[in-house]
């Protein structure tokens, strides 16, 4: 601005230094979700569950409060479709939140896997928290590169080119009855996922929130 001779003031002032990473947490509030759950953030002590079934959530800096629309599409229909002793696969787990919901609505076992180690870390204190650390095991990976077995829920709530890219792959993780819960779907993308999977799944359910989809599978037969 000197050079262009535009007349100018330059003035500096202190920022008060605020704890960004916790602040938010002033705002998160134990939250019903479906029929069944109520997400607890760890720091709230006065809160009543109304006969529904409580599960602690502390995640730090990892995706899956509970807040966003895809996470509580997905616990809805991992509470309509999980049976007692199903195994269960949360593909990009983030804070633990599928699983944990899932272990808490009658799965035997989940295996969550993330591509973030603090998502990975994250989930096992949330699975701690909950007392479903036994039937709970986290891995560091990309997508499934890193899973074996076969699984009778399988949830990812991820995005819409992940869940194309996953969807190559997964009906070996898959029996005929599998379950296959996807979201993280943003309405203009929703066709994209549906034409991309039309020739190998079958759509058994369909959710939408406030322009997120959570779109349920089946192999197709």
């Amino acid at each position: 601005m000197n050079s262009e001779g535009i007349k100018h003031e330059i003035n500096t002032k202190s920022c008060v230094e605020e704890d960004w990473l916790n602040n938010w947490k002033q705002y998160f509030n134990p939250i019903e979700v479906g029929e069944k759950i109520l997400i607890r953030p760890t720091w709230r002590d006065k809160y009543d569950p109304k006969g529904r079934i409580v599960l602690n959530l502390d995640p730090g800096l990892a995706f899956g409060t509970g807040t966003h629309e895809t996470t509580r599409l997905c616990i809805k229909a991992i509470e309509k479709y999980i049976k007692p002793g199903d195994k269960m696969l949360d593909v990009g787990c983030g804070s633990g939140i599928l699983s944990v919901a899932g272990i808490l609505l009658g799965a035997q076992s989940a295996i969550g896997v993330d591509i973030d180690e603090m998502a990975v870390k994250t989930s096992v204190e949330n699975a701690k928290l909950n007392c479903v650390d036994d039937r709970y095991t986290a891995v560091c990976g990309n997508l499934t590169d890193k899973i074996d077995g076969k699984f009778d829920i399988i949830a990812a709530n991820i995005v819409a080119d992940a869940i194309i890219m996953l969807s190559a792959d997964v009906s070996r993780f898959m029996t005929d009855d599998t379950v296959y819960i996807t979201s993280g779907i943003i309405d203009s993308r929703a066709d994209d996922v549906k034409n991309a999977l039309k020739n190998d799944f079958t759509i058994i359910d369909e959710t939408t929130e406030k322009g997120w989809y959570c779109i349920v599978f089946k192999k197709a037969v």
